[in-house]
């Protein structure tokens, strides 16, 4: 009688170990990845480094959100860099928070699927593959209306309108410089010949990227007024009144990022263009900021 006892009491206390540890692999489970530390990146660009099938995540590391090879031609800004420990093996590795120039994918992915610069795939007048369901209309060929209205009110790429000039001085701290002025100039046009202005801003990354290749990766590009995320319901707004254009500017560039403000870009080199009011891309523009050759060799990381 007392071996039966023994036994039961064995089974019992068996069953009731197993039952505990059946309970904790939930909770791991629920936090496969944990943050370590994060640096703040300001939109710095790269691309993958190949058409196989690599996965972009939530901030835990537990749903996958995208395949970088349904993305072919894009060109990903990274804002975070992320150190996160495996809750299962305890290794760590570094993440990058990425997020496309239209605004509507973005993520965690693992820095190694990633490289330096602007994508050299992407072609002017070819929609980036899966970043806007809406810009298949893009390459239906040239929007005369924009590029009649823009030219009409004196846009051209060799002067600087006033809301250019105002929307660089944002920048605090930074440095005007000729060659990108010029560069950013050259954006209207680009905006202009499509009937999806997100694809002109595209084929100008695109431009920038074959024209400039020494340089272009140490540009940090922000286009203003695209259609991510409430871009549009704040360019209603500003076309009303109901905002200022730098409280436009702050909210349509810095909300969607999130880890940077107009003091980040201190001694950078800059140029900027914005469609002055009487057009009808106003609200839209790009700021290029660029390091000093001399801390190029530095900002490589």
């Amino acid at each position: 009688m007392k071996k039966s006892i023994l036994l039961l009491t064995t089974v019992l206390t068996g069953l009731g170990f197993l039952g505990a540890t059946t309970q904790a692999k939930p909770a791991q489970a629920s936090a496969r990845y944990y943050w370590v530390k994060s640096i703040n990146r300001p939109s710095l660009a790269y691309h993958a480094v190949s058409q196989r099938s690599a996965y972009i995540y939530n901030a835990t590391h537990t749903q996958k959100l995208h395949n970088l090879k349904n993305y072919p031609r894009t060109t990903w800004y990274v804002s975070k860099s992320i150190l996160m420990r495996s809750s299962y093996t305890g290794k760590k590795g570094v993440y990058y928070y990425v997020t496309n120039a239209a605004g509507t994918a973005s993520g965690i992915v693992w820095r190694g699927y990633l490289t330096r610069g602007i994508n050299p795939n992407a072609t002017s007048g070819t929609t980036p593959s899966g970043d806007n369901g809406n810009s298949n209309n893009g390459n239906s060929g040239d929007n005369s209306g924009n590029t009649n209205g823009d030219a009409s009110n004196g846009t051209d790429t060799n002067t600087t309108n006033s809301l250019s000039q105002e929307l660089a001085g944002f920048f605090e701290g930074t440095v005007p410089n000729s060659q990108l002025q010029q560069i950013a100039n050259e954006y209207p046009s680009f905006v202009g010949k499509y009937s999806n202005p997100d694809i002109g801003d595209e084929a100008f990354q695109v431009m920038v990227a074959n024209k400039y290749k020494d340089t272009q990766q140490y540009m940090t590009f922000f286009f203003i007024g695209n259609s991510g995320k409430n871009n549009k319901e704040k360019q209603q707004q500003l076309k009303s009144g109901k905002i200022s254009f730098k409280d436009y500017v702050n909210n349509v560039v810095y909300a969607a990022n999130g880890n940077v403000s107009f003091t980040t870009f201190k001694n950078r080199l800059i140029g900027a263009y914005a469609f002055d009011k009487s057009s009808l891309n106003y609200g839209r523009g790009v700021v290029i900021l660029e390091y000093p050759q001399q801390d190029q060799k530095s900002s490589n990381q």
